[in-house]
């Protein structure tokens, strides 16, 4: 397609003289990434080359649920919280709760942070319009607060709750911690004593990116302290909270989702993932992978020590389905529709894939949590035998 040609030859041209500008390195990819496609946007010649073939990825949003019963009266138990229970929702992350790009038609999208369809903790338009947790929450609990609409920076209103920002890492989920308890302690909203709080924490593919530039700095043991403090200050600082936790994604997708699009193989090349998506032999390949299975184990070990389980308000649960998780294939090639122009955030048909399979692993029992999509599966609903959300006590 010519206008693909013209889009990947403009790019071949600009990105090595902008990378070499701007030096990415550690931690700053996303930085450098920002700095780039803003000097991109600049660029009338790209905008109309991207403008000559918008390609828009639509979600197909699931049908309302059942409704999901509140409980009677308040539960005093974290194992006995029904979904319609909740009154209070936050995130903690990056770029993928940010929902960078979600809508996303061309890189310059990127920039853009689309709060109000992050898979965690988006409200911008109805469940039967989109899939996330806020929206099946809401549609039992129409009273349910701190989800975020619209698009905008951490510090916009319409973030409310969701503390999550493009490139951070492990070690920042201490301070996201803390900001987000001083969010719910000031807010006038929140019942800080008494509402229930889901709090879904999901961290580390900037790690994983970053892991061939620092192994020492992105180990498996700073990972798991990391997020270890940040728990800890949760556990000691929050009442009647559900802490979801979700494993990290399996980033070295990306190296087979760029072989998809010559766009794609670009960025990834010059300054996005390059440690995932193209390792520079089999032996660092493995290496990535065995990182990726590690920080996954240390976090279950975590949470499956009891640590969090101390109190009867306050529990931690491992949500496994981006373990495994892999999109469906088209013509022998990974679907690209589930992610965003640059083959890593997801698309917001990726945002309601990943809602549905966080909610899922929420009514799965632990121990049979579903460790991967799928892709226009089932939508699980408790059951009256099964109405809580599942903890390792219940």
């Amino acid at each position: 397609h010519q206008h693909e040609r013209d889009a990947i030859n403009y790019l071949t041209g600009r990105i090595p003289e902008l990378r070499s500008k701007h030096s990415p390195s550690g931690s700053a990819w996303t930085s450098a990434m920002y700095k780039i496609v803003r000097e991109l946007d600049e660029s009338a010649e790209f905008r109309d080359i991207l403008a000559a073939k918008p390609e828009k990825l639509e979600a197909e949003p699931l049908a309302d649920s059942a409704p999901l019963d509140r409980s009677p009266s308040r539960p005093t138990s974290a194992h006995r919280l029904r979904p319609g229970d909740i009154d209070v929702i936050g995130a903690m992350g990056d770029s993928l709760t940010a929902a960078n790009g979600a809508l996303a038609t061309s890189i310059l999208g990127l920039l853009t942070e689309y709060r109000g369809y992050a898979w965690s903790i988006g409200g911008q338009v109805s469940l039967s319009k989109h899939t996330t947790i806020a929206n099946v929450l809401r549609h039992q609990n129409s009273n349910l607060y701190g989800h975020s609409t619209g698009s905008g920076k951490v510090s916009s209103s319409n973030s409310v709750l969701n503390v999550a920002e493009p490139g951070k890492v492990a070690s920042d989920m201490p301070g996201q911690a803390k900001e987000l308890v001083r969010r719910l302690q000031s807010d006038s909203n929140v019942n800080f004593n008494k509402d229930w709080k889901l709090i879904t924490l999901f961290i580390g593919g900037n790690d994983v990116c970053d892991y061939c530039k620092d192994k020492n700095e992105f180990s498996a043991d700073n990972y798991i302290r990391y997020i270890r403090e940040a728990l800890d200050y949760l556990h000691a600082n929050v009442p009647r909270a559900f802490v979801n936790v979700a494993e990290v994604l399996d980033v070295s997708l990306v190296k087979d989702l760029k072989d998809g699009s010559s766009i794609c193989r670009v960025l990834q090349g010059s300054f996005l993932c390059k440690c995932g998506a193209m390792p520079e032999n089999e032996a660092e390949e493995r290496e990535i992978q065995a990182i990726i299975g590690e920080y996954q184990a240390r976090l279950r070990q975590l949470v499956d020590s009891g640590r969090y389980d101390t109190r009867e308000d306050f529990t931690v649960v491992t949500q496994p389905f981006f373990r495994n998780s892999k999109p469906p294939k088209i013509n022998g090639k990974y679907d690209q529709s589930y992610f965003a122009p640059d083959c890593f955030h997801f698309s917001r048909k990726g945002h309601d894939e990943s809602a549905k399979a966080l909610w899922n692993n929420m009514i799965e029992p632990v121990g049979q949590k579903s460790t991967s999509w799928t892709p226009n599966g089932p939508f699980k609903c408790p059951t009256s035998a099964r109405p809580y959300l599942s903890t390792r006590k219940n």
